[in-house]
C-alpha cells in the first residue's frame, strides 16, 4: 500500500467539514531513514534507491495532499508536525516543494519538524528560517560513538551538534535533542553513560529543549524508571548554573509506576517554557485529547489513525470510551502539572464539547453510517460534568 483510496479520503473531507471545538493538527509523514536503527519502533525504512523516495515526494505525498485539498482549504490548522523516518533525508528544495503545495502552510502558527543530525544540513536550518519554524527535534540518543554504531545509528560528532543548536537559536527556533536511556546494555548500569551525555548537552551543546525517554525495545521496570526519574530531577539541581528544568512532569515517586505503565518521556527546558504543542506531555504517544488530527504521508505500514474516530480499525464501543476517558485524563493531569509548575496551557485543551451543536453531531453519524463504520456517542463519552476541559 503506497497511498489512500479515494472513498477514505473523501470521507475525511466529510468529516473535516463539521465545525468543532478543537484544536486542529496536520501530522506529515515520512516514511524513510538513511539507515533503521535497531532501537526504533516507528513506521520506517531504508529505501530501496533514490527513485522510491523521489516517488514518494514528487508523488505519493502530492497526491495525498490533492485528495485533501478540499481540508487543507478550509481548516485553520494551528499545528503542523513533521516526523518519520527522517524527513530531513529529503533535500530541503524537495521540502520547500511540500510546504508550497499544503494551502496557507505560512498561515499555520506552529510547525515543528524531527530532523536527524547525520542528514539536515545548513540549507535545511534556512528553509526552516524561512518558512516560519518554531521547533526542530534533533534525534540524538546518546553521544557514545560506541553505542550509536552497535545500534546501526550513524555518529555524528559533537561539533555539529553544537553548530546546529547555535544556528536554531540564532534563527529563533527552539532547539530540542532527544536521549534514550537503556540503549547500551538495557539496564541500570547505562545510566552513567547518560549522566555523562546530559552534563555535556547541558554544558556545552545547549539545546532549549532536552527530551527523555527509555528504550522502547527493553523491557521496562519501575526501578529502571524511578532511576530515570530520579537523575533527570537531579541534573538541573546539580547543575543550576545551566537553566534547565523539567516543564512535563513533577518526578514524584508516586507517580513511578504509572509512568512505567505508560512509557512516560520528560522534558528538560531552558527557555521558551510556556511553549508546548500536542506532543508536549510525559504520555506524547498517546491521542491528544482536545487535539483534531489529519495526517499526511501514509505509505505501505504506516496506516493513520486519524484521532478518536479510528477509521482504519474497527473498536468496540466499549472500549473506545475507555480509552477516549484514558487520554483524557492524561491531558488534564498534564494541564495540572503545568498550573502547579506556574507554566500556561495556552488553552491546551479547548473543550470536553467535541461538536458545536446538535446538527453537526447529526452530520457526523451521517457521514460515518455512509461510511459503513461503527458510530460513537462522541459527547456522551466523559464522565462526570462536561465543559472542564478549560
Amino acid at each position: 500500500m503506497t497511498g489512500i483510496s479515494k472513498d477514505r479520503a473523501e470521507l475525511f473531507n466529510k468529516l473535516y467539514a463539521i465545525e468543532n471545538n478543537w484544536h486542529h493538527v496536520l501530522y506529515v509523514h515520512t516514511p524513510f531513514c538513511v539507515q533503521k536503527c535497531y532501537y526504533c519502533v516507528y513506521s520506517s525504512k531504508v529505501p530501496s534507491g533514490q527513485e522510491e523516495l523521489e516517488a514518494f515526494y514528487n508523488h505519493v505525498l502530492p497526491q495525498q495532499i490533492r485528495q485533501y485539498r478540499p481540508t487543507l482549504e478550509r481548516t485553520a490548522f494551528d499545528q503542523v508536525y513533521f516526523g518519520g523516518g527522517t524527513p530531513t533525508i529529503a533535500a530541503a528544495q524537495t521540502l520547500a516543494s511540500i510546504y508550497d503545495q499544503v494551502p496557507h502552510f505560512k498561515d499555520i502558527p506552529v510547525k515543528i519538524t524531527e530532523a536527524s543530525p547525520y542528514t539536515v544540513t545548513d540549507e535545511h536550518l534556512d528553509l526552516f528560517r524561512a518558512y516560519g519554524f518554531n521547533y526542530v527535534s534533533i534525534g540524538v540518543q546518546t553521544l557514545s560513538a560506541r553505542i550509536l554504531e552497535a545500534q546501526n545509528r550513524k555518529v555524528v560528532g559533537k561539533d555539529k551538534l553544537i553548530h546546529i543548536c547555535n544556528r536554531l537559536h540564532e534563527y529563533g527556533i527552539i532547539s530540542n535533542i532527544d536521549l534514550i536511556f537503556y540503549l547500551d546494555t538495557g539496564g541500570l548500569d547505562d545510566l552513567e553513560q547518560t549522566r555523562s551525555d546530559l552534563i555535556e548537552i547541558m554544558s556545552e551543546i545547549r539545546p532549549v529543549s532536552i527530551t527523555l525517554h527509555s528504550n522502547y525495545m527493553k523491557e521496562k521496570t519501575l526501578a529502571k524508571q524511578a532511576a530515570m526519574m530520579r537523575l533527570i530531577k537531579e541534573m538541573p539541581e546539580k547543575y543550576p548554573e545551566y537553566g534547565y528544568r523539567c516543564v512535563n512532569a513533577l518526578l514524584r515517586e508516586a507517580d513511578i509506576e504509572e509512568d512505567t505503565k505508560n512509557a512516560a518521556e520528560y522534558r528538560l527546558m531552558r527557555e521558551h517554557e510556556d511553549f508546548h504543542f500536542y506532543m508536549t506531555p510525559k504520555i506524547p504517544q498517546s491521542h491528544a485529547y482536545g487535539h483534531n488530527m489529519l495526517a499526511l504521508g501514509t505509505y505501505e505500514k504506516f496506516k493513520p489513525r486519524y484521532n478518536y474516530y479510528y477509521i482504519y480499525d474497527y473498536m468496540d464501543k466499549y472500549v473506545f470510551k475507555s480509552m477516549f476517558n484514558k487520554y483524557r485524563s492524561i491531558g488534564l493531569d498534564f494541564k495540572k502539572i503545568r498550573e502547579e509548575l506556574g507554566l500556561s496551557n495556552h488553552g491546551y485543551i479547548v473543550s470536553d464539547e467535541f461538536f458545536k451543536d446538535e446538527t453537526g453531531k447529526e452530520r457526523f453519524r451521517e457521514i460515518v453510517k455512509e461510511g459503513g463504520l461503527p458510530y460513537y456517542e462522541f459527547n456522551n463519552l466523559v464522565s462526570g460534568k462536561k465543559g472542564t476541559g478549560g
